[in-house]
């Protein structure tokens, strides 16, 4: 994406929270009735193909300010898992240069598949470069706040991804899932905020530019909303969920131009 048009768009974001924040009570606790049903549930994000979660050895500084290291999740938890094809593949992140390397051709990829099947091999192979922090600590807690996420525990997601993103300010996917949680918690200012960093870091986080549709939409933005996801859409352009709501939008943002 264009870092002008990203700038752009998380500035139309900042503004339209900024605004609704001196009107009504639901600028910072919107609740998700406001949603169209179809936004109202997550879209599928898998964690790591067919990997066990490790123990965690935390380094000095990594554990929990509250003290609390969680039990790590039984295998087959309820942790966004996907049937994927990305065994034989090596998709272990190195270095910040690795993730790059591999998030390119991944994406070029992705832009190659023809049928919806394919592209969501493609990019269940994305979310495994996605959901490595490089520390074990760091994944642990991510997968501990999916499951909680996942499982309505919101308490406890929020625990964990602060945690994360504490200890990782520049992990681009713990500022995403803390954005989406902030959605089902109904606070949009801490949405909005979470979702820019995490798009600061990785601009190409198709997930996030979901969530700004989501947030952007509910503050009544169609247009924003609909560059949003048109945005998504370049970057995954067979995803279903984004092309609904691309033409869910169409008429209005079309109408308002005409």
């Amino acid at each position: 994406m264009c870092m002008n048009r990203l700038l752009r768009i998380l500035l139309t974001v900042g503004l339209a929270v900024l605004m609704t924040m001196s009107g009504p009570a639901w600028a910072q606790t919107a609740e998700s009735e406001n949603l169209p049903p179809e936004l109202r549930e997550t879209p599928e994000a898998p964690a790591l193909p067919d990997v066990e979660l490790p123990t965690p050895e935390p380094r000095e500084g990594e554990i929990p300010e509250d003290g609390e290291t969680p039990d790590a999740p039984e295998i087959g938890a309820p942790i966004d898992k996907a049937d994927t094809q990305t065994e034989n593949k090596d998709l272990t992140v190195r270095s910040e240069a690795d993730r790059q390397e591999k998030l390119d051709e991944l994406f070029k990829n992705l832009l190659e598949q023809e049928s919806e099947e394919n592209a969501e091999l493609v990019a269940e192979e994305i979310w495994a470069v996605f959901l490595q922090s490089r520390s074990a600590t760091v994944d642990f807690l991510l997968m501990r706040g999916i499951a909680a996420h996942k499982n309505g525990n919101l308490p406890l997601a929020r625990r964990m991804f602060d945690h994360v993103t504490r200890l990782q300010p520049e992990f681009a996917e713990g500022w995403s899932r803390s954005g989406r949680l902030a959605v089902d918690e109904k606070n949009l200012d801490r949405a909005a905020n979470d979702v820019a960093k995490s798009l600061v870091i990785e601009p190409r986080h198709f997930y996030a530019l979901w969530t700004l549709g989501n947030i952007l939409e509910t503050l009544g933005r169609s247009d924003a909303a609909f560059e949003a996801y048109s945005e998504a859409a370049k970057l995954f352009p067979q995803h279903k969920q984004i092309n609904e709501r691309l033409d869910y939008l169409r008429s209005d943002v079309e109408g308002d131009t005409l």
